[in-house]
């Protein structure tokens, strides 16, 4: 019909001479297929990448420039938003790189899920029970799997959170049960006694 207008045509946004302007001012573009776009194209600047994460983890991880990105800034990642790195942790796959940047610079908020996440490694896991948020101790204590000297190490956490949930375990080394069932922590024992009886 005279008069009609259909929908706006996409950008040709994977023209590989976009410039980086353009690409910064797609990003906010209503069409989530666009953005999806900008979040792979090689010319997106660094800065708009780590916003777009939050919604594009894949993508952003797929754009064939990050790996210079991140040569040519040590420490591209220090500028990303939270939402970024929780939409990274939400992935099976997150990359050792994010993992050992949050390790080194997050706050504990980020590295709460991070002690959860089943892609860590036993350094990063090693690392991550030391820190000083009990909170983060707690989640390493709650790990699926862990080494029998962590276990023990965390069972004598200065935290009784840490040691409740080293205590709440299904199964335990009988040196560490017996040691939980003579926490100081009245909740600890209590938790011990019913999870890991003595003598059974």
């Amino acid at each position: 019909m005279a008069g009609d207008t259909g929908p706006a045509p996409a950008p040709a946004v994977l023209n590989p001479r976009a410039p980086a302007p353009e690409l910064a001012a797609l990003a906010d573009h209503p069409d989530a297929a666009v953005r999806a776009q900008v979040a792979r194209h090689p010319n997106t600047p660094a800065a708009v990448l780590g916003a777009l994460t939050a919604d594009f983890p894949q993508e952003v991880l797929a754009n064939p420039a990050l790996p210079l990105l991140r040569l040519a800034d040590p420490h591209l990642l220090r500028g990303w938003p939270d939402v970024a790195f929780h939409a990274l942790l939400r992935r099976p796959d997150v990359p050792v790189w994010v993992r050992t940047h949050l390790i080194r610079h997050a706050r504990p908020e980020l590295l709460i899920p991070l002690a959860q996440h089943p892609a860590l490694q036993e350094p990063e896991v090693l690392s991550l029970a030391r820190h000083a948020a009990w909170l983060v101790r707690a989640r390493i204590a709650a790990r699926p799997v862990l080494p029998p000297d962590l276990l023990a190490a965390l069972a004598a956490d200065p935290d009784y959170g840490v040691r409740l949930a080293v205590a709440s375990r299904p199964s335990l080394p009988a040196g560490v049960a017996a040691l939980l069932r003579q926490d100081p922590s009245r909740f600890v024992r209590q938790v011990a006694e019913q999870a890991h009886p003595a003598g059974h």
